[in-house]
């Protein structure tokens, strides 16, 4: 039987992953954004992470739990679905498309979860922890802030941004209570589903219409690449969360401008400088002393 300690490990990996996939994701939104409207990019992208649970989760789905669903099961998918995409990554991706992309990373990484996990799930949390906390936000102050005389002067994006990052950390702190009648792949889809279904909903209601001009095979596969990473994330968040503490990952999820800074250099040539290298040693640091304080306990 497998230890508390080596799930709590696989959770850890999962969440690192997490990071890597998330970091990617404003490169979908921006190129989407030359063929559809805002929500019509958000809903075509869910619609596709759940016909692709489908078909790669297939094995694993049963059909036959959804009458064994109770009222609060079902309440707890539909508003994780709705803060999670409706409200988080609609406003994630409209300030994706206001602002820097380092500006979203930077607010990003306030630690929304590890509060909420103290809140609601009366997590341990102590100096050494919250010093710790401390020092992956300077890392991602460093890599992600150009202009320190502006760091306060906020625009519609930055607040975009900070109001997407507290419905995310909502969805993501409560995953811890769901029942354990559905596996991390269910929960995936039918919130995939659901959150297809509102945010169409919600874009017929404004006006935007059906996305029915302006394809091209491009975009038809931005919209199943941004489809596959949605599903990565959704599962690996739902994985994470469910073996890992708030507090914990709340500090691994930091990573996530660190691993920007790579993808930059791989995909741009953009060669960090030397405060990004400081910033991004401060992250890592941060985040193998948390792992150590963690399994210490």
């Amino acid at each position: 039987m497998t230890s508390l300690k080596e799930e709590r490990s696989k959770g850890i990996i999962a969440l690192i992953l997490l990071t890597v996939a998330f970091a990617s994701m404003g490169l979908f939104v921006r190129y989407l954004n030359t063929g559809f409207l805002l929500l019509q990019q958000v809903y075509l992208r869910i619609t596709a992470a759940f016909i692709l649970t489908l078909i790669l989760f297939n094995k694993d789905l049963s059909f036959e739990k959804l009458k064994q669903i109770s009222f609060k099961e079902w309440s707890l998918l539909v508003f994780r679905g709705l803060a999670m995409y409706l409200f988080g990554v609609t406003l994630f991706s409209q300030a994706i498309l206001l602002t820097k992309y380092s500006n979203v990373s930077f607010i990003g990484s306030l630690p929304f979860v590890a509060v909420l996990g103290v809140l609601f799930f009366k997590e341990n949390i102590n100096l050494q922890k919250i010093l710790l906390i401390v020092m992956a936000f300077i890392g991602v102050f460093l890599i992600s802030v150009q202009d320190y005389s502006n760091i306060f002067i906020w625009g519609k994006g930055e607040m975009f941004a900070l109001i997407s990052t507290v419905f995310f950390s909502f969805s993501y702190v409560m995953r811890k209570w769901h029942s354990h009648l559905l596996n991390n792949k269910e929960i995936t889809s039918i919130t995939f589903f659901i959150s297809a279904i509102t945010v169409f909903i919600t874009s017929l209601f404004v006006g935007n219409g059906l996305p029915v001009g302006h394809w091209t095979w491009g975009l038809l596969g931005a919209v199943i690449g941004a489809g596959l990473f949605n599903v990565i994330n959704l599962f690996l968040t739902n994985y994470g969360f469910e073996k890992v503490d708030n507090v914990l990952a709340s500090n691994i999820l930091t990573l996530e401008s660190f691993f920007a800074v790579i993808l930059g250099f791989i995909f741009y040539r953009e060669m960090p400088g030397l405060k990004e290298i400081i910033g991004g040693i401060l992250i890592v640091g941060s985040v193998v002393l948390m792992n150590q304080v963690e399994s210490n306990k």
